[in-house]
């Protein structure tokens, strides 16, 4: 079976590294390459998480360094929350200081390399804010027309996380957002609709340990981490960016349609927030996106648990 080509773009961030093990075990994919961006912590840390994170495991998958700044300036606070994802973003995990080097190549050159060599098979995993590609879009005219498939982690027809109407991936960088989403790029969108239904369990964490390896010892770590989390009030073990890569690899576990969606870069109000049509009478425009709605909770963690623990097979 011929894999699909994937570059993940991200700010791991706790569920970020969880999404990454799973698509580095899939069997599905190859993942050709890792970029950062700052958002759930600072770009130092989510470059570094990345870089420790293939060599922990082995693999040899370039990570490159990306934006520290969203594109209309200033800088993102990532300080204001580490009980979210530690400080560092892996929830206090400490790997092993990757003895590697990184890419040469910064983010937006990484991302286009790449899909010129992929001759218009590369997908993209976008789990973070969305400052990368939009630069990579803006720098590199013909890029639209060299990615397949888009699947990112972001926005909700309904709410936010951030601010009422808002999404922290894409409020954090909501230029970039419209930027992406206008690209016409076929994407999927999976947001706070269905993410915050994603749901880990102690009895996953369970049989991730028991699987013994690297991966599924990590894996168990982080969510332990998330347990601690919610017992003390936090967010509960959610799969946020798993759930985007899910999208890709496990399509029967989300309920789609195709809608219009793009994002507001300027309201006083209303910054960050992403407006869909989805499941509305009178489309606003000419679908642009598939948008995730729904989600079988239990079919989404048993591929992802049974994904992770295919690391048995390489140690």
């Amino acid at each position: 079976m011929n894999k699909r080509p994937f570059l993940i773009d991200c700010d791991t961030g706790t569920d970020d590294a969880i999404a990454i093990l799973a698509a580095l075990y899939s069997p599905q994919i190859d993942v050709k390459a890792i970029t950062s961006v700052n958002g759930n912590v600072a770009e130092r840390y989510t470059s570094q998480n990345n870089l420790n994170l293939v060599e922990y495991l082995g693999k040899s998958v370039p990570v490159a360094h990306g934006a520290v700044r969203p594109l209309l300036g200033g800088v993102l606070d990532t300080e204001g929350a580490p009980d979210t994802h530690g400080k560092t973003g892996l929830g206090g995990i400490q790997l092993p200081t990757a003895q590697r080097s990184f890419d040469p190549r910064v983010a937006d050159q990484l991302i286009y390399e790449t899909a010129v060599e992929c001759k218009g098979e590369l997908e993209l995993l976008v789990v973070g804010p969305m400052t990368n590609i939009a630069i990579a879009l803006c720098n590199h005219g013909d890029l639209a027309g060299l990615i397949k498939h888009i699947w990112f982690m972001g926005g909700a027809c309904q709410g936010g996380n951030v601010l009422p109407t808002a999404e922290f991936n894409i409020w954090a960088d909501a230029l970039a957002g419209h930027i992406v989403t206008q690209s016409g790029i076929p994407m999927t969108m999976v947001g706070l609709d269905v993410t915050l239904k994603a749901v880990m369990t102690e009895e996953d964490i369970a049989q991730l340990r028991g699987v013994g390896t690297k991966a599924c010892t990590l894996a168990a770590d982080l969510l332990d981490f998330m347990v601690r989390r919610r017992d003390a009030g936090g967010e509960d073990l959610v799969m946020h960016d798993a759930l985007a890569l899910g999208a890709a690899l496990c399509p029967e576990c989300l309920t789609c349609v195709d809608a219009f969606v793009d994002v507001e870069y300027s309201g006083t109000y209303t910054m960050g927030h992403t407006f869909s049509d989805a499941g509305r009478r009178y489309p606003a425009g000419k679908p642009n996106a598939s948008v995730a709605l729904d989600i079988d909770v239990p079919m989404f963690r048993k591929w992802l648990v049974e994904t992770i623990s295919r690391s048995k097979a390489e140690e």
